[in-house]
């Protein structure tokens, strides 16, 4: 157990699953958004169009959203730290072999299944189920701190590698991101990959309570035996889920990952482009424990919708403006948008379906709004093949995201210590 009343309070492990999930999204972050700085000299090297080298990304994507079902139930049959570990493996192959690919299908290979192999036992899932067991009153803002590391990421390590492809090359660049990053989570993975707090003798949120779940104001739900993927599919509140957060996830690939490219294709440098993206993950990176916080203490849709009303903001200005200054204001409210958008899927995820169900739900729930994901990135990259420009497949994610605020004010949220919202 944790602390009983009246004994001197002690340091809450919780925070250090906090500390250590926000490390691996920081890695998984990073292999994601530094892709798109990569994606020029990869075009050349190994000369393919960057529509090809897209579809490398996109590969990932799809196995990441294969494998993540799977992923989802053996999370709770087989211990976090070994699955992990595994993960932490494939990412230092992955790099090693992304740094000596010579061919597309190599880069297929190393970045498309090794590395989609490492995010998946890594990343999001794992990391975030970890948070909903050790969290229930506090798990917007856990949740949003550890989530901080996967934009963040963006906004350290684009300029680094940036940096690195242009005086050292890009196989450097990756070969050394991948053995930097393999050799911190090593010891960190073996020291606090703890999946739930009970396994410490713990209660989620540090508090000393007889018997968890209801004491902490969590929906009861249903078993986690009755979810399949063919249950998902039923239910309401998923498709309702999906569609907010997938045009989203399709703006990130399509937008985020092209910025670089648009920018430098209207005859800005390589530095100001760096430095734009740089804004708008580092304003991902501050929303997240930002949104979380406020997901805690005010109305959870309407921090949704503010999140969905800034990103439309900025993407109406990437279209607009074409000066430096006027894209990093751009690049300011499109971060602050998109990054609200994965904590507060997490915390509806939590508030729906419960800390028992949570990695089982996210496992199944992942295919779904993957297809957002895969097709973002290719979808730009085609535009720009056939069309010369970026431009009208900004214009499709601001339509998209109308959609996603239609479904925001369609769904229903449980109150605090009610039981979950129904689904219909």
């Amino acid at each position: 157990m944790s602390t009983p009343p009246g004994a001197p309070r002690t340091f809450f492990f919780g925070w250090s699953i906090v500390a250590f999930t926000f490390m691996t999204q920081f890695t998984v972050g990073g292999m994601f958004y530094t892709y798109g700085v990569l994606q020029k000299p990869l075009s050349e090297a190994l000369e393919v169009d960057r529509f090809a080298v897209s579809l490398a990304f996109s590969l990932q994507t799809l196995v990441v959203a294969c494998l993540s079902p799977w992923v989802g139930k053996l999370i709770l049959r087989t211990p976090i730290r070994k699955l992990m570990g595994i993960g932490v493996a494939a990412l230092i192959l992955g790099f090693v072999a992304f740094g000596q690919a010579r061919h597309w299908l190599h880069l297929c290979m190393a970045f498309g299944i090794v590395l989609a192999v490492a995010s998946t036992l890594i990343g999001a899932l794992p990391s975030n189920a970890m948070i909903a067991n050790w969290f229930v009153k506090r798990r917007g803002t856990a949740l949003g701190i550890s989530q901080f590391g996967i934009s963040i990421s963006g906004a350290v390590m684009v300029p680094i590698v940036s940096w690195l492809v242009e005086t050292q090359g890009w196989r450097w660049a990756v070969t050394s991101m991948g053995l930097a990053l393999g050799a911190v989570l090593i010891p960190l993975v073996w020291k606090f990959a703890v999946f739930r707090p009970e396994d410490r003798d713990l209660q989620p949120d540090g508090q000393w309570v007889a018997d968890g779940g209801e004491e902490h104001g969590e929906p009861v739900g249903e078993p986690v035996s009755t979810w399949n993927f063919a249950r998902a599919l039923r239910d309401r509140r998923i498709w309702l889920l999906v569609v907010i957060v997938g045009p989203s996830f399709f703006g990130v690939g399509a937008v985020l990952l092209a910025l670089h490219a648009h920018i430098t294709d209207m005859g800005l440098s390589a530095v100001q482009a760096s430095s734009v993206v740089a804004v708008a993950t580092f304003m991902a990176a501050l929303a997240k424990p930002l949104f979380g916080v406020l997901a805690d203490i005010l109305n959870q849709r309407l921090m949704m919708a503010a999140s969905l009303v800034s990103q439309t903001i900025g993407l109406v200005l990437i279209v607009a403006l074409t000066n430096s200054a006027g894209l990093m204001v751009a690049a300011f409210f499109f971060g602050l948008g998109y990054g609200a958008v994965m904590p507060m899927w997490t915390v509806f995820m939590g508030t729906l379906f419960g800390r028992a169900a949570f990695a089982r739900v996210m496992g199944l729930m992942t295919p779904m709004t993957t297809l957002f994901s895969l097709l973002g990135f290719p979808f730009a990259s085609l535009v720009f093949d056939t069309s010369g420009s970026y431009l009208p497949a900004f214009v499709v994610v601001i339509v998209g995201i109308a959609f996603s605020m239609a479904a925001v004010a369609m769904l229903r949220l449980p109150q605090p210590g009610g039981a979950p919202a129904p689904a219909r």
